[in-house]
């Protein structure tokens, strides 16, 4: 929840406009309250840009992407069956010891 002490009331940002658009400009949002309550902000044209402007995509993103261009959405290939096979039980080739990842 927005705080309201450095709201101001519609009434008050319609009367003084130009004011808090130059105040936006310089970096300072404007929080506008109706009823006691924040309902919209006035923010500068850069600040909005940036909000506005498409959030890079995740790793993870990116993979689901890709495997639903090549059709692999769907796959049921279990990946750490696999891994867990490829990965050596063994360390410096002693049977007996324990892997850092293997629970004790």
């Amino acid at each position: 929840m927005a705080n309201t002490n450095n709201a101001i009331p519609i009434f008050e940002a319609k009367n003084r406009l130009p004011f808090y658009i130059h105040q936006a400009e310089n970096g300072s949002p404007v929080q506008i309250m109706r009823h006691n309550k924040v309902v919209a902000y006035l923010v500068s044209k850069e600040d909005f840009e940036k909000a506005a402007a498409p959030k890079e995509k995740s790793l993870v993103e990116k993979i689901q992407e890709s495997r639903k261009e090549y059709g692999l959405e769907y796959d049921d290939f279990d990946y750490t069956s696999y891994f867990d096979s490829l990965r050596e039980t063994s360390c410096y080739g002693r049977e007996d010891s324990e892997h850092i990842f293997d629970e004790v």
